[in-house]
């Protein structure tokens, strides 16, 4: 009779530890039936290393010699130091990054005592399905042998052809060296601004940097005529025309934003000389679709004394 006072105390008992719900999980096996046979002949291979080299045969090196004419000298500037001074520095500043060290994280009370559910364990359901797609490859054997030759050196022999033909223009470089003070110096100069005069047709306003709305990629020089380019750097557009401004027949200036690398466009006649009017080179466009170019963000072509012209470039989607 006294089991009955006991009813009350395990009831409270299970309601400490709640029941998780049962859950069970299902697994899918795919069993893939081919939808056909296909059945070849294998024929076995044999490797034979032979003890001699292969033979290549003979390699001809064709270099060809052509006259070279010098249409223009570009002469750059050094300056050599006449006296120089003392230069004081300020001492290293070494900065020494450091941050606080984080609080640690307290524990909660409640997670030593905290009750939690009891699991039941998973149960498992296994679905088979069958999927007919796919084909099975069967080899048998052609009772045939097939012989691969495995060679591990070589010979070859050379020989150059040199011959002469055509004419190439070349543009010369020289450097011209002067004297200055350049020392370290404080020096109290009373005027504000300063002014730097250069050719109108180096100009922003006279350049060409885009067709139809599409920057310029890449360059087309010299392309109706003969002639040389001289390469160099300079801090703007208008800096690169004025260089061609200030040489000898330069026909056209080109300048690249992306690189800073300016390019002197010398063009020649069919007789040989320096001659103006003529076209230096085409700028053309990456007008996409995948990729366009903005406008201003490529080359800028600057005509002197010859013309400059822009060109669509093709689709850079295939098309």
């Amino acid at each position: 009779m006294r089991s009955f006072y006991l009813l009350p105390a395990l009831a409270a008992l299970g309601r400490t530890h709640p029941q998780a719900a049962r859950s069970c999980t299902t697994t899918t096996v795919e069993v893939i039936v081919p939808t056909s046979t296909y059945t070849f002949l294998s024929t076995h291979v044999v490797t034979t290393t032979p003890t001699t080299a292969e033979n290549l045969g003979t390699f001809t090196d064709h270099t060809t010699i052509s006259d070279t004419t010098t249409i223009e000298t570009i002469t750059s500037t050094n300056s050599i130091c006449q006296s120089t001074d003392a230069v004081f520095t300020k001492p290293d500043v070494t900065t020494v990054y450091t941050s606080a060290s984080a609080a640690p994280q307290k524990r909660s009370p409640l997670a030593k005592n905290a009750l939690f559910p009891r699991q039941n364990s998973a149960c498992t359901v296994t679905k088979t399905t069958t999927t007919t797609y796919g084909v099975t490859y069967t080899y048998i054997p052609a009772h045939k042998t097939s012989t691969f030759t495995d060679y591990t050196s070589f010979t070859q022999a050379s020989t150059t052809i040199t011959a002469t033909g055509g004419h190439a223009y070349v543009v010369a470089t020289a450097i011209a060296t002067t004297a200055a003070q350049c020392g370290v110096a404080t020096i109290t100069n009373n005027a504000t601004t300063s002014t730097t005069t250069q050719d109108a047709r180096c100009a922003p306003s006279a350049m060409v940097s885009q067709l139809s709305g599409f920057g310029l990629n890449y360059l087309e020089e010299t392309p109706d005529t003969a002639g040389a380019v001289y390469v160099t750097s300079a801090a703007d557009a208008s800096s690169c025309c004025q260089l061609c401004a200030d040489a000898d027949d330069c026909a056209s200036s080109a300048w690249d934003i992306r690189t800073n690398q300016c390019r002197l466009q010398f063009t020649v006649s069919n007789s040989g000389q320096k001659e103006c009017g003529q076209v230096g080179l085409y700028g053309v466009s990456e007008d996409g679709p995948d990729h366009p170019m903005a406008p201003g963000t490529g080359w800028y072509l600057a005509a002197v004394c010859g013309t400059v012209e822009e060109i669509p470039g093709e689709p850079d989607d295939g098309s």
